[in-house]
């Protein structure tokens, strides 16, 4: 069935819930994990206009905020015996998910129902609607 399963983290509360139905998945099909975090652009492009701050300041900022979502995931993986490999990539977040389940051979994409939210939502829209209306692999999404 899914032999390669994607699971999408921006670290919050509900990417955790989902990373665990995706590892608990993986464990009882026997596949393979990649996690992803995207850093995305629209952010560090917005503070860097709006605030003034320093391009690599924040993109350093924003990846080391994604190491710990994913060691998370690695972590949790390693418990429960399932290999997680750990891919962070720079983007406009649906669109590098959508492109990291292509060229990666991923069957199932995993994410959670909700990450962003309030004012940054409202600017870039779901990042699970637009993954769920373009990506051509299964999407489980998990409330």
């Amino acid at each position: 069935m899914y032999k390669r399963i994607l699971i999408a983290t921006d670290g919050s509360d509900k990417s955790r819930l989902a990373a665990q139905e995706g590892l608990e998945l993986a464990k009882a099909l026997g596949a393979e994990v990649l996690a992803l975090y995207v850093v995305n652009e629209v952010v560090i492009a917005s503070a860097v206009r709006q605030l003034g701050a320093d391009k690599k300041e924040v993109e350093a900022k924003l990846q080391k905020q994604g190491e710990k979502a994913l060691d998370d995931i690695k972590e949790m993986g390693e418990k429960m015996g399932v290999k997680v490999e750990p891919v962070i990539r720079i983007g406009a977040p649906a669109n590098v998910i959508i492109d990291v389940a292509r060229t990666e051979n991923i069957d199932c994409i995993v994410m959670g129902s909700h990450g962003e939210s309030g004012v940054s939502k409202l600017l870039i829209g779901s990042v699970v609607q637009k993954v769920l209306y373009w990506a051509t692999t299964p999407v489980l999404v998990v409330r």
